[in-house]
């Protein structure tokens, strides 16, 4: 039998990002060779430790890799119902962008006006001008 490896992964995030890495960590699940022996990521890489770590602790490392199955497999069938996607014409023109998206546009301009970042600016430059 080979020697076990030990890794460490930092995961990075990112919407597809996350989705590659899934792919990336069920094959290293598969590997009886390696051993996950720490983990840490930010965004959709933070979400893939977690719900890896949750799955081993409860489990073994095919429980992990039903657990990454199940998430990524909910997390698509939830983007199917957002409203933040190409719109029909762009779906038939073949182009990827959001920019004629009705759902992204009415984010994006609620973004710009409700931001907690545009309160907390203007309640500095107030603090700041007293």
């Amino acid at each position: 039998m080979a020697k076990v490896k030990k890794l460490d992964l930092a995961l990075q995030g990112g919407g597809a990002h996350g989705a590659y890495t899934w792919g990336v960590i069920d094959r290293l699940l598969a590997d009886e060779r390696i051993e996950i022996e720490g983990i840490s990521g930010t965004s959709a890489g933070a979400m893939n430790g977690v719900v890896m770590a949750d799955a081993l602790t409860r489990g073994d490392k095919e429980t992990a890799r039903q657990a990454l199955h199940d998430f990524w497999q909910a997390v698509s069938r939830a983007g199917m119902a957002s409203p933040i996607r190409r719109s029909p014409l762009d779906i038939l023109t073949g182009n990827w962008s959001l920019d004629h998206s009705p759902g992204f546009i009415a984010m994006d301009l609620l973004s710009r006006v409700a931001s907690p970042i545009n309160s907390t600016r203007s309640t500095s430059i107030r603090c700041a001008i007293s």
